[in-house]
């Protein structure tokens, strides 16, 4: 389940590359959204404009939905917090510890008011930084 999360996401957080995800974890992943967006009011819509990289003007739902999505994961806890260890491990095995120690010391400090917040501003902290894995 936790090898997933990015899947939905795509280019959201923690990329993971696609061919390495078989098919029961994309079908999890894709379970997992759906009771996200059940919970959350997220729209189909909403989703996939995270999935393309929009973040602008996302509301509410769109950020709790980031925030079910995380924590069913594993990589923010129920408050929002990074789970630093288990975003590493997930960065470290797709781009190895230098760039995935990198990019979590960038984006750890998610601070916000609320837990939908704290894990809007990962994705949006991953998705600001995220060229550097590639290079």
């Amino acid at each position: 389940m936790k090898t997933i999360a990015c899947l939905v996401l795509a280019s959201a957080i923690v990329a993971c590359a696609t061919a390495a995800i078989t098919e029961e974890q994309r079908d999890a992943a894709r379970q997992l959204a759906g009771k996200c967006m059940q919970q959350t009011g997220a729209t189909e819509d909403d989703v996939n404009r995270l999935r393309s990289g929009d973040t602008e003007n996302a509301d509410r739902n769109t950020r709790c939905f980031v925030q079910c999505f995380f924590q069913g994961a594993g990589f923010v806890d129920q408050d929002g917090n990074v789970q630093t260890e288990e975003l590493t491990q997930k960065l470290a095995s797709e781009y190895g510890q230098e760039k995935a120690d990198e990019l979590v010391a960038r984006c750890r400090n998610n601070a916000g008011p609320d837990a939908c917040e704290r894990s809007f501003r990962l994705l949006q902290c991953y998705m600001e930084n995220r060229a550097t894995l590639m290079f």
